[in-house]
């Protein structure tokens, strides 16, 4: 699988238009981690190393991450020749972190990579699983960053608890997850999110939905 199809779909609303992504959204419209961004790009660029590139070379271990696990739940080999061999390093790292939950977890999948595309806000979104853990409907989303939950990932996950619950309902989610996965050292971080943040998650962003919309307009 190459890493351009992970997250690669574009998502299409009934009457054809292109939906704008989840993600796109709430990095356009929400800049609350932006401060700890900056100091971070300060840091690494008093080291000598270029920010930029520091930070592509990371999304890239991010990404073949979830091209090993969405692997490992769909039972295909991974090829990795699109990454260098320090990016499979890492990655493999994280991979295991995420072996070592699995294995503990119990968790139940329903579904990996669950593409969904919702018409009243007219977005589309990616959520990376969604499943069962003692019987209760929890979804979750992979990160291998180092710090966090930050709240731009809560938004994230409300967002995609709202537009599967649009999509199935039927579906009741109890909770969300933000599982963290160590590039470095292989250890699995598990960020437990309530129905109430994930809620507040989703209203902030259908405020966002709103804000960009009324940007289009200026």
């Amino acid at each position: 699988m190459g890493k351009t199809k992970l997250h690669g779909q574009n998502y299409v609303l009934k009457d054809g238009k292109r939906a704008s992504s989840v993600t796109t959204i709430i990095n356009n419209m929400l800049g609350w981690n932006k401060n700890t961004l900056i100091a971070w790009a300060k840091r690494v660029t008093a080291q000598g190393d270029d920010a930029d590139a520091v930070m592509r070379d990371a999304g890239e271990i991010g990404t073949l991450c979830h091209i090993l696990i969405q692997g490992f739940f769909q039972g295909f080999d991974v090829d990795t020749r699109d990454f260098t061999p320090n990016q499979e390093k890492a990655a493999m790292k994280a991979f295991f972190g995420f072996k070592q939950w699995y294995d503990k977890a119990e968790f139940k999948a329903l579904g990996t990579e669950v593409a969904l595309v919702n018409e009243e806000m007219r977005v589309g979104g990616t959520i990376d699983a969604i499943g069962r853990i003692d019987g209760k409907l929890v979804i979750v989303d992979w990160k291998t960053s180092k710090y966090g939950p930050y709240p731009e990932m809560i938004v994230q996950l409300g967002a995609y608890t709202a537009m599967y619950e649009a999509a199935q309902p039927k579906a009741q989610v109890d909770h969300g997850m933000i599982m963290r996965f160590g590039k470095e050292d292989g250890k699995f971080h598990r960020h437990e999110i309530s129905r109430e943040k994930l809620d507040a998650g989703a209203q902030v962003f259908r405020h966002c939905v709103a804000l960009h919309k009324l940007k289009t307009q200026l």
